[in-house]
């Protein structure tokens, strides 16, 4: 009986180690580049900097990046992103280390893009949460169960898919672009601030636009 017994134990640890190993989870955040080098990009989520590790294995969502990665061998983080973009990093964790697993911009379309590279949001703070409430000179987000209370100046720039387009066309037809024309209530926006007595939003891009 002790016999068998042990042979069914080895046995069974032998299954065990020919078994492969079962996938750690993968999470994701969103948020803000904030720095990047060969291996590795650094995300600003509530407040917080992560950084994940990024290997040949990553991949890269964004247009061109299938290219580059057949003609060089590996995708370069920099050529298709930039410190303050808005991004989505999906990982996993092992031993310790974040693995990015697959990195996206958010921006929905080229009009975004290309708008953003007019956003000078590098080294602001950001928030994440949706709008409560909006005026022509402020803006009411609720991140993290808080309700936060943004100054907006001529300077705020809105960002978004199609949000420069509708603003090119309101300043031709002469209308006012004031920042209640872009965003709503109940819109989710991520606001890039200064602070100070009173933080100041230097920009805000709609991640998710509530339908009216």
């Amino acid at each position: 009986m002790k016999r068998v017994s042990m042979v069914a134990v080895l046995a069974l640890v032998a299954a065990l180690v020919a078994a492969p190993a079962l996938a750690a989870p993968t999470k994701w955040v969103r948020g803000p580049v904030t720095a990047m080098t060969g291996d590795s990009i650094s995300v600003t989520v509530k407040g917080v900097e992560s950084t994940f590790k990024i290997e040949t294995t990553t991949r890269l969502i964004a247009r061109g990046a299938g290219t580059a990665e057949a003609e060089k061998g590996g995708v370069k983080l920099a050529e298709f992103l930039k410190v303050g973009q808005f991004v989505e990093v999906r990982y996993t964790e092992a031993a310790g280390a974040k693995v990015a697993t697959e990195v996206r911009p958010l921006a929905a379309e080229e009009e975004g893009a290309s708008k953003e590279k007019d956003a000078t949001v590098s080294g602001s703070t950001s928030a994440l949460g949706t709008v409560v409430s909006i005026a022509a000179d402020s803006i009411v987000v609720n991140a993290d169960g808080a309700d936060i209370k943004f100054a907006v100046t001529p300077k705020t720039k809105v960002l978004g898919p199609g949000l420069g387009t509708k603003m090119r066309e309101m300043q031709a037809a002469g209308q006012p672009t004031v920042i209640t024309a872009f965003i709503g209530p109940k819109d989710q926006v991520v606001v890039y601030y200064t602070e100070g007595a009173a933080p100041v939003a230097s920009s805000i891009r709609v991640v998710k636009k509530v339908a009216k």
